[in-house]
């Protein structure tokens, strides 16, 4: 996907960074701490949060499982606080006969409450 999106964020003199989730390597939630204090004991937690924080925006690719997310989106989404405040996010979303938009509707939840900004148009691709 981010092959196909790469040069559309040209025309917007944007870069695009693909980042794959499982390339983390992120355990479950980890921390002591609550993500919204910004304190991060665990090195793992540091790496994303600099990534995050780097980042002006996000597209999230996501297939839908059991009419939601899956664990790795959402346990990679609550590992952080303050990084994600007012970036823009918007979603591709896979799946069958939902093309994911389920997985969406349930991202968008989080996310909100992230205090990301999610876009109001989705991509939404049926898979058969």
């Amino acid at each position: 996907m981010a092959e196909t999106l790469a040069p559309c964020a040209r025309t917007l003199d944007a870069d695009l960074v693909p980042l794959a989730i499982g390339d983390l390597q992120l355990p479950f939630l980890d921390e002591e701490e609550h993500p919204s204090t910004g304190i991060y004991h665990q090195e793992h937690t540091r790496r994303w949060s600099a990534i995050v924080a780097e980042a002006d925006g996000f597209v999230v690719v996501t297939p839908e499982y059991n009419y939601g997310m899956p664990a790795t989106l959402k346990n990679a989404l609550d590992y952080l606080g303050p990084e994600w405040a007012w970036k823009p996010v918007g979603f591709v979303s896979y799946g069958n006969t939902s093309a994911g938009t389920r997985a969406v509707q349930h991202a968008k939840q989080v996310v909100t409450t992230l205090r990301l900004v999610p876009l109001g148009s989705t991509v939404a691709i049926r898979i058969a």
